[in-house]
């Protein structure tokens, strides 16, 4: 009697035990309240994602600092002297001193993108050469002018100094002259004129902000007027803004 008791208590108490580990074994419910079909990202995708947006910005922003920080408005002028061998009307070449001025409008300044803004600038130009000939008696005498405007681009060697090929168009200006002891006669025209040359180009910065820079050139130009062909061996200098 008294092992019948003492094993229905200890069943007794072995019973709750028993069912608080099964429920302790069972499966933990998923709240689905919460839940979404969008996949959740791994951390690492997340912070590779965040960089590559701030690589984003940060090359726009860079792209906008190029054009609204540049100190230059890259608007400058020279004067230009040289050599220029003439195509002369009687065959052969005829070699003159030239001489003239020259406006530049980096026009590149325009792009947003910091190595296109360096590349391209354009030429409004003027330049002339005199020739002279004849006798004590009977001289005659031509001056041509060159009125051209020319865009450019540039390769860059170094920071200041590039090389540019240049293409343009503009007008020939001639006045000639024939003089006869005291009587002269003078005659002029216009006709279409194309341009073409190679050239060597550097702008050093005169101040330490860089506003202001020495323009230099060093150049080969061709002329085509008509059926004339003019080379032209030339320099200039001056300053851009």
């Amino acid at each position: 009697m008294n092992r019948l008791f003492l094993g229905l208590l200890c069943l007794g108490v072995a019973l709750p035990a028993l069912a608080q580990s099964k429920d302790d074994d069972a499966p933990i419910p998923y709240d689905d309240d919460g839940a979404t079909d969008e996949p959740v990202k791994p951390k690492k995708s997340r912070k590779s994602e965040r960089l590559r947006e701030e690589d984003e910005d940060a090359q726009e922003r860079d792209e906008r600092l190029a054009s609204t920080d540049d100190p230059n408005y890259g608007v400058g002028g020279d004067i230009v002297f040289g050599a220029n061998l003439l195509d002369a009307s009687r065959g052969g070449l005829d070699p003159r001193f030239t001489f003239g001025v020259r406006f530049t409008w980096e026009f590149g300044r325009l792009l947003s993108d910091e190595y296109l803004r360096e590349m391209f600038f354009a030429d409004l130009q003027w330049r002339f050469a005199v020739t002279t000939d004849g006798t004590t008696q009977i001289t005659s005498w031509a001056s041509q002018h060159y009125f051209t405007i020319a865009p450019a681009i540039v390769w860059p060697i170094s920071k200041i100094v590039g090389l540019y090929a240049q293409l343009g168009i503009g007008v020939n200006a001639a006045f000639t002259g024939v003089r006869i002891d005291q009587t002269e006669v003078q005659l002029q025209g216009a006709r279409f004129l194309f341009q073409y040359g190679i050239g060597i180009r550097g702008r050093p910065a005169l101040v330490p902000d860089e506003t202001i820079r020495l323009t230099w050139r060093v150049e080969i130009t061709r002329y085509l007027r008509g059926y004339m062909h003019d080379t032209v061996f030339a320099a200039g200098i001056g300053m851009i803004f």
